[in-house]
């Protein structure tokens, strides 16, 4: 966050050029949290004041090189003063709050920028300084006139002398000198308190040696050396003492422009990080809960036999069934003539409540395989995710290009979103396995080629066009049942030109086995060892995240 003796060096730096330049807009970034104030002076300049956590600051540079990385449009700020002369600028005396004073005409205003890193703010003022709008409150007391935030209660050490510092040393007896300069100077640190310090502690030379200090901050044309402390970038026209500048730039401005950019995509690598990681372990942690699922449900479903049981046993007693019962006891043939109770619905007939319960018992037989299957496959997949989750852990680089499709698409940065989108949509077959199916022809090559192993295999209708499918496997050794292909096929034939036909061909074969011509066109690729079978097209239940 930059000081009151930073903004000192950038308006030294840059107020001559742009006193006395029209304004020609204002232009405001809401999600960016930045404005930009262009001036057309002898060159074009603009003063940015960006109030986001990641790179909050304040440069004055040429117009050029000052554009905001991004493509949101930008929302007109106190376009009233547009084409208004900038008659001064002047920085509230040891504050971060600059102001401009503008003329359009007869018109006088004020802007006031309060450089308060992410609390900062924008006012437009009328001549009375009363506010008449601003970018982040919404609402403040119409006709009641702007008020400064108050400072903290500190030494100007621009009006420093002999007596001030030497009373300020007395009258905190044992206290560290660095600290006592710290907190009781206004814009100081605790490193330009200790290069205060370097020369001695006498009030002579501490009062030499920060005038000195000062005086930089004043020159324009002193260098601005970076430093990197704590993983911050610290900006300072002057060489401090204990560390070793990382680059020296011409102006503060140019300095915070290349710092706070590089500081904010240092921020959104380690945000993808973590968003990543929280992604794999809810994922893994869903497949737990799944799993526990599927187990009780396995248990229910093992008494399927139970249901034929009750089905015969009734079809016995057919004759003792009627509609409006709740319940019948019989002798239970399989059980060694034991009473048993049966369970009925009241509003079913005789026959009607012997086909419920032979539909529980086929949905039941058939239910059991499948869900059985699903289990094997999400034991494989919580295997595989905790694998996944260790190299995240350990080398996040070489999972990120390893596992892409577990890359979270809601934590892609601006620079990563052309290449991390997800080309494909995301469906499950029936036992829980992944199916990956393409968008458009140029996603389908990605979704090929970056997000299918060797040993996964690969779906396309014979005749016709249609995206190309992958089905995932938990591990390299996974053997897919005859019931998986088929639905990945199924899927392959919805997501086709043949989607409303009766029967589809559909080819598939390990993705190892697909190639891409060269020069070929998006979407064309060449297949070997290929299986066809027909499939009716269905659409699969798409995939929880």
């Amino acid at each position: 966050m930059l000081s009151s003796l930073d903004i000192t060096r950038i308006l030294a730096e840059s107020s001559d050029y742009i006193e006395g330049g029209i304004i020609s807009s204002i232009e405001f970034y809401r999600k960016e949290r930045a404005v930009q104030v262009y001036i057309q002076a002898a060159k074009k300049y603009c003063v940015t004041l960006s109030y986001h956590p990641d790179e909050s600051g304040f440069y004055i540079l040429p117009a050029g090189k000052s554009k905001l990385n991004t493509s949101e449009k930008y929302r007109p700020f106190a376009h009233e003063i547009w084409d208004s002369k900038i008659n001064s600028i002047r920085q509230i005396p040891n504050d971060r709050i600059v102001e401009f004073e503008v003329t359009k005409g007869n018109l006088f205003r004020h802007l006031i920028f309060e450089i308060l890193g992410p609390n900062g703010n924008l006012w437009f003022l009328d001549d009375s300084k009363i506010p008449i709008a601003s970018l982040r409150r919404k609402k403040f007391d119409t006709g009641k006139p702007y008020q400064i935030p108050p400072l903290p209660p500190k030494k100007d050490p621009f009006t420093l002398n002999r007596d001030i510092i030497e009373k300020l040393l007395t009258d905190n007896p044992g206290t560290d000198p660095v600290r006592l300069l710290e907190k009781n100077i206004y814009g100081f640190d605790y490193l330009i308190a200790l290069t205060a310090l370097k020369s001695g502690d006498s009030p002579d030379m501490i009062l030499r040696a920060i005038e000195s200090i000062l005086d930089f901050y004043n020159k324009p044309d002193s260098p601005i050396y970076v430093y990197r402390i704590k993983g911050k970038y610290q900006y300072y026209p002057f060489k401090i003492t204990k560390y070793e500048p990382e680059e020296k730039f011409p102006s503060l401005s140019v300095a915070q422009i290349k710092c706070i950019h590089e500081s904010k995509s240092e921020n959104e690598e380690s945000r993808f990080s973590e968003l990543t990681l929280k992604a794999v372990k809810t994922r893994l942690k869903k497949s737990k809960r799944l799993l526990g699922r599927l187990e009780s449900d396995i248990k229910e479903a093992a008494q399927y036999e139970k249901y034929l049981q009750f089905a015969d046993l009734l079809k016995i007693n057919i004759n003792k069934l009627h509609r409006g019962l709740d319940s019948i006891t019989v002798e239970n043939l399989y059980d060694n003539n034991r009473p048993v109770e049966i369970s009925l619905d009241s509003k079913l007939t005789g026959p009607e409540n012997i086909e419920a319960y032979s539909r529980r018992f086929r949905k039941g037989k058939e239910g059991l395989s499948l869900m059985t299957r699903r289990k094997e496959n999400t034991i494989e997949e919580i295997d595989a995710l905790e694998k996944a989750l260790d190299i995240f852990e350990n080398d996040f680089e070489r999972a990120c290009n390893y596992y892409p499709e577990l890359l979270p698409s809601n934590a892609v940065t601006k620079e990563k979103s052309a290449t991390l989108r997800k080309p494909y949509k995301e469906y499950q077959t029936s036992t829980g396995l992944t199916v990956l199916v393409g968008k458009t022809g140029s996603d389908n090559d990605r979704t090929t080629f970056e997000y299918a192993r060797p040993y996964e295999m690969w779906f396309h209708t014979s005749q016709c066009p249609s995206s190309h499918v992958v089905l995932k496997y938990p591990h390299k050794k996974f053997e897919p049942s005859k019931r998986e292909l088929e639905e990945a096929a199924a899927a392959t034939a919805w997501a086709s030109k043949a989607r409303n036909s009766a029967k589809v061909p559909v080819s598939y074969t390990l993705k190892k086995y697909v190639r891409k011509p060269r020069r070929a066109k998006s979407g064309l690729v060449t297949i070997e060892r290929e299986t066809t079978i027909l499939v009716e097209p269905r659409e699969l239940q798409k995939r929880e995240r």
